[in-house]
Parts: structure tokens; sequence; C-alpha cells
């Protein structure tokens, strides 16, 4: 036991703390792809924003036209980043808990077995998706998931409002 201690003694503040990371980045890199799919998730809602925002104020896009750089804003743009950097704080949290306090969990659901990380990830993938559809639905005058709410198991209907399922 003594010879860990020396062994542990002798890292720098860097090593130490490179050590002290490890099984929180091995976590994350192991979901690169569901990583990726929520990053990709962020743009397509930032793109059907934007495209909401050119339909709700009736103007074309043009790059050279002024317009069309006054429908984009930044406090909007600035929305999606501290969307994406909430995402990227509470996936780190979550997998901080589940390496060092909870432990591994497999939880299964729909015959697959999820991590309490990558269920994280899920749940934020699932925002990101009924955000894009939020988007979409001013320009098409429907919501295909709305729709597809009253398909669904009566419990899992009461987590829809009376007004979303309509």
């Amino acid at each position: 036991m003594k010879q860990i201690l020396l062994f542990f003694k002798d890292f720098s503040l860097g090593k130490q703390t490179l050590i002290l990371l490890t099984p929180i980045i091995s976590v994350l890199m192991n979901m690169n792809t569901l990583i990726l799919g929520l990053v990709i998730l962020i743009t397509i809602d930032l793109l059907t924003g934007i495209i909401r925002s050119f339909k709700e104020q009736n103007v074309c896009f043009n790059i050279f036209k002024v317009s069309t750089w006054n429908v984009i804003k930044s406090r909007l743009l600035r929305g999606t980043l501290r969307k994406s950097y909430e995402y990227g704080i509470l996936i780190i949290v979550v997998a901080i808990m589940e390496a060092f306090v909870l432990g591994v969990m497999p939880i299964t659901l729909i015959g697959k077995v999820f991590t309490l990380t990558e269920l994280s990830v899920v749940v934020c993938s699932g925002i990101e998706t009924w955000s894009i559809f939020e988007n979409i639905e001013p320009i098409t005058k429907s919501n295909i998931l709305k729709k597809f709410a009253s398909f669904l198991p009566k419990p899992l209907q009461n987590l829809f409002s009376k007004e979303i399922i309509k």
C-alpha cells in the first residue's frame, strides 16, 4: 500500500488530474456517435429556427441583402450556444455521477441497454427533435410529432397536454 501512495505522490498536479479524469473521458469517448448525433440535431434546430424566422418575417434569403442579415439575431444564436454548453455540462455531470458515485447501471428500455450517461444524451436529443418540429410547424401548418402523440399508450399520452394532442 505504501508503494502505491509513493507512486502517486511523485506525480505532478497535471498527471494527477489526468488520472482523475480518465474514467470520465473514457465514458464520453465511448459515446462519440451519440454526441455527434446530438451536435447534428442542435445544428438542424438552429437552421430550422433561422428558416422559421425568414418565413415569419416574409423575407427571402439573399446573402447580399441587408434584410437577410437583419432576420438573424445574435441573442437567438447565443441561446443555441447556451443550450449546447448546458447539454454538455449535463452530460459531463451525469458521467461523473455514474463513474464515481452510482457506478455503471445498465437500464433496459425498448429492448436496448443504456447507461445513465447515454440516456442523458438521448433525452437531450429528444428535446432537440421536438424543437426542430416546433420550428417546422409554422411553415407546414402541422406537427407530425404532435399527431403521433395520440397513438401513444395512455400513460405516455398523459405526459402531453390536451392542447398538444389536438
